[in-house]
């Protein structure tokens, strides 16, 4: 199951949570940008690409050094070989801490590759190796790349992510993967 969610509607999301329900909307339409798989979905396989679609052409550098993917697991590594007082926490604590954020988007996000169409408008970052079953991840995008994305389309006053604190201007959405041994899966603990 594919659900396309807009980023314009995170601020409410964040409000009222993940909907599962929402329709598809290309970026052109009312967001600088479509992510593919959308925030809160379920079920996503193990060997899915992340696909950002833009409503307009973009700086590929930016988007490559601004765009993260960081799993659950990675934040609960306790024995964190870059820095030992580094308290990784959990994704809440995280989406509020921009020295956090750093390290984990330094040192810890998943390693891939990114595939662009030749206009820079659409980009798929597909991880070097299958993620991991019934795993919660989260798509960081830091704030240069938000702002790019508001420069190149306008005013985007709800562009703002699940990020608080100093990371109020970074977009953050979450996935979680398909649950490979047959036991179901599902929305586990959303914010």
């Amino acid at each position: 199951m594919h659900i396309t969610v807009i980023i314009a509607g995170v601020v409410s999301l964040a409000l009222i949570g993940c909907s599962k329900d929402s329709l598809p909307v290309t970026a052109s339409q009312q967001s600088p940008i479509v992510v593919n798989p959308g925030d809160g979905q379920t079920g996503v396989r193990l060997d899915a690409g992340v696909i950002l679609n833009f409503a307009k052409p973009v700086d590929r550098s930016v988007v490559e050094r601004d765009f993260h993917l960081i799993s659950e697991w990675a934040m609960a590594d306790s024995l964190c070989s870059f820095s030992a007082d580094m308290n990784h926490g959990n994704m809440m604590t995280a989406m509020s801490d921009s020295t956090k954020m750093h390290h984990l988007d330094q040192n810890h996000s998943t390693r891939g590759g990114f595939l662009w169409n030749n206009e820079s408008t659409v980009s798929t970052f597909k991880p070097d190796s299958m993620m991991t079953p019934k795993m919660q991840y989260m798509i960081h995008m830091g704030r240069e790349m938000v702002e790019m994305m508001e420069n190149r389309v306008g005013a985007m006053g709800m562009m703002g992510g699940h990020g608080s604190g100093m990371m109020s201007n970074d977009m953050m959405l979450h996935f979680w993967t398909m649950d490979t041994t047959g036991t179901g899966g599902g929305h586990r603990g959303h914010h």
